[in-house]
């Protein structure tokens, strides 16, 4: 199903209110999440754009404690390694021919 906007990349953030019940740390939370994504989305919107696909991404904030921006980011960038992309099928199936 392609998504609603004519975009190859979407992505959401969400933050427990369980586990946070002030608004001021679930919105620092959620600042930090879309900014580490903002700075590591052009890649990925690349490749999607490259081969005209779309995703939609959510980030779902699971820790107990207010992370650095630093910890963040690195989750993000750990998360996008691991998503498969357009580019990677295509060198995968290359590598098996």
């Amino acid at each position: 199903m392609p998504l609603p906007e004519m975009v190859p990349c979407q992505a959401a953030v969400s933050v427990s209110k369980k586990r946070f019940k002030r608004a001021v740390d679930r919105n620092r939370i959620k600042r930090l999440l879309r900014e580490a994504w903002r700075l590591e989305k052009i890649p990925v919107e690349k490749a999607l754009h490259t081969h005209g696909k779309q995703r939609a991404i959510v980030f779902i904030f699971t820790g107990s404690e207010i992370p650095t921006f630093e910890a963040i980011r690195l989750c993000v960038q750990s998360v996008l390694k691991k998503m498969p992309l357009p580019s990677d099928s295509l060198e995968n199936e290359e590598a098996r021919s």
